[in-house]
């Protein structure tokens, strides 16, 4: 089994969308979460976002900066989402080994997961610094397999993303889709079992 984290783990991905419509409402720009959803989920969605900004007449150099200036210290008062420690639970009394593939930046996901009692809870932990290319393509849940000594088709992913879904399928993994309140209302594949929150998935089903 291999975790995502943003946006599945906490729901960060709802903070940075919000702190992103609040950036641009204060440049005098309109914008929904509705419109950039779909790029949550990839750390490698820069020209996306720069199509998406342009003709706004915003920068995502200056976006970034403005929304990490208040960022993190919302995403640090972030609680865990509900059903995740139970997934964890029934993975490992099953037997599984489980890992996580998230474009979080090793430090600052230590930090979460510290923060969280999530510590341990993991055999293997892959970060997009440490593939090729991030999200929706397939290298870091190919990465992620490689680590825990199972072939991908052997393994769920869990995701809450578009970006993340697609990358998981083409890794061969199965995916169980748990969208955040961000991504919602994006059309994943079908291939994906979609389910509302984690208390839904049953690993013995």
């Amino acid at each position: 089994m291999v975790f995502d984290f943003d946006g599945l783990v906490i729901d960060s991905e709802t903070e940075v969308a919000g702190c992103v419509v609040e950036v641009l409402a204060a440049r005098g720009v309109a914008a929904a979460v509705d419109d950039v959803a779909h790029l949550f989920g990839s750390t490698d969605a820069d020209d996306e976002w720069e199509r998406f900004l342009r003709p706004l007449g915003v920068s995502l150099a200056d976006l970034r900066s403005a929304v990490d200036a208040v960022l993190p210290a919302r995403v640090d008062r972030l609680p865990m989402l509900p059903g995740v420690d139970g997934v964890l639970d029934a993975a490992h009394a099953a037997g599984w080994r489980v890992g996580m593939a998230t474009g979080q930046r090793r430090p600052r996901l230590d930090e979460h997961l510290a923060r969280l009692g999530l510590v341990g809870r993991f055999d293997a932990i892959v970060t997009r610094g440490e593939v090729a290319q991030g999200k929706p393509a397939p290298d870091i849940y190919l990465a992620a397999a490689a680590r825990l000594g199972v072939e991908p088709a052997d393994c769920l992913a869990l995701e809450d993303s578009l970006p993340g879904c697609r990358a998981a399928l083409a890794a061969g993994m199965r995916v169980i889709v748990c969208p955040s309140p961000v991504t919602a209302r994006c059309a994943f594949p079908s291939e994906a079992r979609r389910v509302a929150s984690l208390v839904e998935v049953d690993l013995a089903g």
